[in-house]
């Protein structure tokens, strides 16, 4: 008896882990597809047309996966999507994109500190990043992804964003 309950527990278990997982690759391929969007909805500057878009991720695996997927068949504009990983928001090589994943959260001041006068979006994987400065951060509503932005932000990075991507996202400043 004591057997067959401990076996259904192992079960139960192994399922909630299972399901843990495939919730957390999901999160990971919703949020790299928003980043891709963010990515076509901005207006990079000029004489960066021909070079490659450069996504740093920080704190995050499954993301890094998810995005390196996207870049394989995914451009903006003409530009190829290059995806990096670091494991410090300190001594990061240039980047037009640097996602800052909740696990490493604390350090978004030292990041926006450190990206100061660089032409980079900064997403943050945390709601309310955007009152810290980020251009975007992700958040919760209910069981939906969705993501606050902040347009003063953006501008400050010398980058602009559209309109469209504006009224999609819940603008905060």
């Amino acid at each position: 008896m004591k057997k067959n309950v401990l076996i259904k527990c192992l079960v139960i278990v192994g399922l909630v882990l299972t399901v843990s997982n495939f919730a957390k690759a999901q999160m990971a391929q919703f949020q790299a597809l928003y980043i891709y969007n963010f990515a076509k909805n901005i207006n990079w500057p000029a004489e960066d047309a021909q070079k490659e878009l450069v996504v740093t991720v920080i704190g995050d695996n499954e993301l890094v996966g998810e995005l390196s997927k996207l870049a394989q068949t995914k451009k903006i504009g003409a530009r190829k999507v290059v995806v990096k990983e670091s494991a410090t928001v300190n001594g990061l090589a240039k980047s037009d994109i640097i996602y800052l994943g909740e696990s490493k959260s604390s350090n978004i001041a030292t990041l926006v500190s450190n990206q100061k006068g660089n032409k980079t979006l900064i997403v943050s994987g945390k709601k309310g990043h955007c009152a810290s400065g980020a251009g975007v951060s992700f958040v919760m509503n209910g069981a939906k992804l969705g993501f606050e932005i902040s347009n003063n932000n953006i501008s400050t990075a010398g980058l602009q964003v559209s309109k469209k991507l504006l009224d999609l996202g819940t603008e905060v400043n």
